[in-house]
């Protein structure tokens, strides 16, 4: 009697969730510089970019915002811009300015505004037709200003998905319902219109007290266009089309109430409408997941690094191992996305061709 065909389960749906983190994880992978683009100080990469713009203000603000202690440089900025003190709100836009500024010129200095070559890596992975067999991307959403994940969509051959229609003559728009990238906060090179005007950011990119971003506070208000439809269609990517969420580099503070929200209630509604939250992957060093784990109990299904399954992780959960320290691991963006390539293309989940050749260099097979 002949066997029946079992029917193959369907791709898992993934979404990713791309913090400051992961341009931090893209400029460590280039190593061209130690250069730290997270807000706090770092003993391994110096000043963060807190500090950085604190010692630019004038002598009478440095030494009352200075302190031992590190600033938290959003709550500073929310306390100034609602303060209805000219002189504090003049304060805010100058602080929001030399952020646009200091990130604009590090991203340079990387090397990293053409070349975010952790980003190319992972879309090239998800267009690849015979890994669309084991899982689909159904969209990015990040709360980074730098349009990073714009420029790496189009150099694997795909146009671009904002969520949004908009102008461009960098970028072109992606007609066919693609992946969408949702930047909830806007980008540091969006200018109002309808449809939005967006270019790529460069060097000699200037800021603009218009553009169309949310920059730097403590509450990320999303009432207006176009934050309100961005936000509206992350929580339909996450309540409808996600089995998998990763959070890549983004810590889940206080400061990011807004997408903790977002998760908590998106989850929710999949647990009710289809009896399972999805599972969140933490891609950041393993103390940071299980501290996030610990921060955001009220979230479900939370895996920090060292616990995935889809390559060797073990490591993380033993730092006194000394593989624990090898300079691959200390990147866990660069190593999570090794290892998920490794392991697919062991199993043939990457079909007979040769693999691409933004994979074959993140593998060492080149």
């Amino acid at each position: 009697m002949p066997k029946t065909r079992q029917r193959s389960a369907r791709p898992k749906e993934v979404v990713y969730l791309w913090g400051a983190g992961a341009t931090q994880a893209e400029i460590d992978y280039l190593g061209a510089q130690k250069i730290n683009l997270l807000m706090r100080d770092s003993e391994q990469l110096g000043k963060g970019v807190a500090t950085r713009i604190l010692e630019q203000l004038p002598k009478r603000w440095r030494s009352r915002f200075l302190a031992d202690e590190p600033t938290d440089i959003e709550k500073l900025i929310s306390l100034l811009a609602a303060s209805n003190v000219k002189r504090y709100e003049g304060l805010a836009e100058q602080i929001r300015k030399l952020y646009f500024e200091d990130i604009c010129t590090n991203l340079a200095a990387a090397g990293v505004l053409q070349n975010p070559q952790l980003a190319i890596g992972l879309l090239t992975m998800h267009v690849n037709d015979q890994f669309r067999r084991q899982e689909t991307l159904s969209g990015i959403i990040t709360t980074n200003h730098d349009g990073l994940l714009q420029f790496a969509t189009q150099r694997v051959g795909t146009a671009v998905n904002l969520g949004i229609p908009f102008t461009s003559n960098e970028l072109v728009p992606d007609t066919t319902g693609s992946a969408p990238i949702l930047q909830l906060h806007g980008s540091f090179t969006w200018v109002f219109g309808l449809p939005v005007r967006v270019s790529l950011l460069g060097r000699e990119s200037s800021y603009s007290a218009s553009a169309v971003w949310i920059p730097p506070t403590t509450l990320k208000e999303s009432k207006s266009y176009p934050f309100n439809k961005l936000s509206a269609l992350a929580y339909e990517l996450l309540s409808r089309h996600c089995d998998v969420l990763r959070v890549v580099g983004s810590a889940l503070t206080q400061n990011d109430w807004n997408v903790i929200s977002l998760i908590f209630n998106a989850q929710r509604h999949k647990e009710y409408t289809k009896g399972l939250p999805f599972r969140v992957e933490l891609i950041m060093p393993h103390d940071a997941g299980t501290a996030v784990a610990r921060e955001c109990s009220y979230l479900t299904q939370l895996t920090p690094i060292g616990f995935l399954s889809e390559g060797s992780f073990e490591a993380y959960k033993d730092p006194q191992r000394d593989d624990a320290f090898s300079p691959e691991m200390k990147n866990p963006l660069f190593y999570w996305l090794k290892q998920k390539v490794q392991y697919h293309r062991d199993r043939g989940h990457f079909g007979g061709q040769p693999l691409e050749a933004a994979l074959r260099q993140l593998t060492g097979d080149n």
